[in-house]
């Protein structure tokens, strides 16, 4: 029981009050709009979990999220700001795609696990350079990996309307996979898959690693401070490059997920900025198991804000709003503490310049 209570002092709250008070600034905007607020975050509640259809929405919406904010959650423990999550889940669609295509004729049991496989070396790959320059060149990660987000984008865009356009198709799509390169459906009638399993089993996985193995030890140093990390004798280069590669792996999956269950084939653009809400995902969540429970969340807030269009004055951009109330409020905590260190600091210094003046 006294093992228990210490490791819930340990848990911090400034997740959980940074969303009350987002949704208590989201109420204000609501009534500054003419709308109940009770009644709207009831029809937002009620339209993702009130009927089946909401709950296989919230699903859906939720299963991206996870593997996108496990990737960012992952690189943040090591010390390293992975912003090209958008760019790593395309490559990795267009790995998975190339093998689902090029593998007809296969039955399912080879077909799926290379297709994730492709998947996941696909984003590993594109999450490569902003690390490789970041300690061979100095460039800083988040430059580079924001930069290969916008040609990852417009090469997917490229592949689809020529080498990979289907034949006879008015759209940016390519030729639909093979069913043996499905994911399995878990309802009929919809399209929530088994990558939401997936996704929960990579979270125990890398929840595992970060806990209970030296890597996770390693990159948990690392991620706190790189010289201590070095002068304990931990390799900071190698963890950190192996730390982007699975942050790489994770986005990766995120794509491989959705055009091997959700589409059935890779379409221009088929993600929203999956990869960018990752960021909220992580932020929110931090650790890989607390990262599945903000999934669920953010996937809520967005099927449940398709229903806010129906009998009110407010859009689906609202929800977009609060996502960035809910991070603003998690950030300024750090941010007060690094200014009023910073302050702190330079008085420090005009102290004893003036003294020794």
């Amino acid at each position: 029981m006294e093992k228990l209570k210490q490791r819930l002092k340990k848990v911090s709250l400034t997740p959980l009050y940074s969303l009350l008070m987002a949704l208590v600034i989201g109420g204000i905007i609501i009534l500054g709009s003419g709308n109940n607020p009770f009644e709207i975050y009831g029809k937002l509640i009620t339209g993702a979990l009130g009927t089946r259809n909401g709950i296989l929405q919230t699903l859906l919406q939720s299963t991206p999220l996870i593997f996108c904010g496990l990737s960012v959650a992952f690189g943040m423990r090591g010390g390293v700001l992975n912003l090209g999550v958008e760019g790593q889940l395309y490559m990795g669609a267009l790995a998975a795609t190339l093998v689902a295509l090029g593998g007809e004729g296969l039955p399912s049991v080879v077909l799926i696990p290379l297709c994730l496989v492709a998947g996941m070396l696909g984003g590993a790959v594109w999450s490569l350079l902003p690390i490789v320059l970041k300690l061979k060149r100095g460039v800083h990660e988040v430059v580079t990996a924001l930069m290969l987000n916008y040609i990852a984008t417009l090469f997917i865009d490229f592949m689809t309307n020529y080498p990979l356009m289907a034949e006879g198709s008015s759209v940016a799509q390519s030729e639909t996979f093979p069913e043996a390169a499905w994911l399995p459906k878990l309802f009929p009638r919809s399209q929530v898959t088994c990558g939401i399993f997936i996704g929960l089993a990579l979270a125990v996985i890398l929840a595992f690693v970060l806990k209970k193995t030296v890597l996770g030890y390693q990159i948990t140093l690392v991620g706190q401070n790189e010289l201590s990390a070095k002068a304990a004798g931990v390799p900071v280069g190698k963890v950190m490059v192996t730390t982007m590669l699975i942050s790489g792996m994770c986005a990766g999956l995120a794509g491989t997920v959705e055009v091997m269950g959700t589409y059935n084939r890779l379409i221009m653009g088929f993600s929203p900025g999956y990869g960018f809400d990752g960021i909220a995902v992580a932020v929110l969540g931090s650790s890989p198991i607390m990262v599945v429970f903000s999934a669920l969340l953010f996937g809520i807030l967005r099927a449940g804000g398709t229903a806010l269009q129906f009998g009110t004055n407010l859009s689906v951009k609202f929800i977009s709003a609060l996502q960035g109330i809910i991070i603003i409020l998690i950030a300024a905590p750090a941010l007060c503490s690094h200014l009023y260190a910073a302050i702190r600091k330079k008085k420090k210094t005009g102290k004893e310049e003036l003294k020794n003046g």
